[in-house]
């Protein structure tokens, strides 16, 4: 569901930068049934490291890593794939400050549960058990030269060289990857993201990719660190400084092209731009099917809008998605022209019910009544009447609060932020 110059999207997804929380919003972009997925291409990163390879030799099977770009339009992985993607594909990705980077990364590993680390080699077993059991500084000067190397010494310098060198940049000492990393983060990306500006970054995605432009969205596998002056940080400084000499120039470079080629789009692409220039070519792309008279649009397709989570239970027939963490839902959908309509929403349920008698309607930014009605297996049938002027439409649905599980009263930890579940959208004539 992009536009016409781009075939698939593939983002490259640096550890540590924040990409999870890309990840699940991305997989909306594409068909439920055709999401990327980590078994496909297998841990890159956390195989033994043993002698170093060639590039011949590590990626022996082109065939399957080209593959991958067939069984989703939207791929994103920690593995370099930059030099097996299809011509016309969007490429991305996103660097943050090197030594947040690293504190991050060692704050990851402290709060992995032991059935994460059953999976791994003894030797990453141990560097993640030890960084509960050493201070930062001590975990830092002992592993950084042994298995964590290719994650916290210089990782962003050896993740970009790994793209066009494989896994000899594992290996390499960091200086001397400098120039191959900084010629591709010059040359083989159409944008790139800082962790710092992801709300700035993620737009300018949008606006590149001729996407509705961005919203607010959950920040998913963060690692928090201490609020203010963290002496163990301080305590590592050196060390730090140390391990991030490649990165630390990789990352200013980034953030210079950041400021020369993308914030300008990023702070500037509004619901305007993207509704008078992209909406009608890429909402021609969606695709309905019938249901009881009704165009349906079905939550396992492309979801061109804002204001939800990624899909609950996708792959199945409980598949679903839950508006929030924002209190307004945004849905883009085609429908005829100058036809009186009723918009549809298929509501599986509220976070809380109190939020049924909240929701605010608007169509194409008009207030617009609407009626609940009965549908078998759901909690409502949400029906607006409406008469399109254009061949899309902008449906928003708002309540007053989008609540986590504990919030809404309700038993068993969910930390989004919800307001109703659906799992269908569309339109029937009237």
């Amino acid at each position: 569901m992009l536009k016409a110059d781009h075939r698939g999207l593939y983002y490259y997804h640096l550890k540590k930068t924040g990409g999870s929380t890309f990840n699940h919003w991305l997989d909306t972009l594409t068909f439920g049934d055709r999401r990327c997925q980590s078994g496909w291409i297998g841990s890159w990163l956390m195989e033994g490291v043993g002698a170093a390879r060639t590039v011949a030799e590590a990626d022996s099977d082109t065939s399957l890593l080209r593959a991958v770009f067939n069984w989703s339009d939207v791929v994103h992985t920690h593995t370099p794939l930059r030099r097996y993607v299809p011509a016309g594909t969007l490429c991305f990705t996103v660097l943050r400050d090197p030594v947040q980077r690293v504190v991050s990364q060692v704050s990851d590993w402290r709060r992995h549960k032991p059935d994460v680390t059953d999976r791994m080699t003894s030797a990453y077993r141990n560097l993640i058990a030890d960084s509960n059991r050493l201070r930062l500084c001590d975990h830092l000067a002992y592993y950084a030269r042994q298995e964590g190397r290719w994650m916290l010494d210089n990782y962003m310098t050896r993740a970009l060289a790994a793209v066009r060198l494989g896994r000899a940049a594992l290996f390499s000492d960091a200086d001397a990857l400098l120039d191959v990393a900084l010629s591709s983060l010059e040359n083989d990306y159409d944008l790139i993201g800082l962790t710092e500006k992801s709300d700035i970054s993620r737009n300018a995605l949008c606006a590149t990719a001729g996407l509705p432009p961005a919203r607010a969205i959950r920040h998913l596998n963060r690692s928090r660190t201490k609020q203010g002056p963290d002496p163990e940080v301080e305590e590592a400084s050196g060390i730090l400084q140390t391990l991030t000499g490649a990165d630390r120039i990789l990352y200013a470079r980034a953030c210079a092209l950041f400021d020369q080629r993308h914030r300008q789009a990023g702070e500037a692409y509004d619901t305007e731009a993207f509704e008078s220039r992209h909406a009608a070519r890429v909402l021609g792309q969606q695709r309905g099917t019938w249901r009881d008279g009704a165009t349906s649009f079905s939550v396992r397709l492309p979801i061109i809008g804002s204001g939800f989570h990624g899909r609950d239970a996708p792959g199945t027939p409980a598949c679903a998605v839950w508006s929030g963490p924002a209190t307004c839902l945004t849905l883009y959908m085609p429908v005829p022209p100058g036809l009186r309509v009723s918009l549809l929403i298929w509501i599986r349920g509220y976070a809380a019910q109190r939020q049924r008698d909240q929701i605010r309607v608007r169509v194409d930014g008009h207030p617009a009544d609407h009626q609940f009605r009965s549908a078998e297996g759901y909690a409502d049938l949400l029906t607006i009447d409406a008469r399109p002027l254009r061949d899309f439409v902008r449906l928003e649905v708002e309540v007053d609060e989008t609540l986590t599980s504990i919030e809404a009263g309700r038993e068993g930890l969910d930390e989004r932020k919800r307001g109703f579940a659906f799992d269908s959208y569309g339109w029937r004539p009237d």
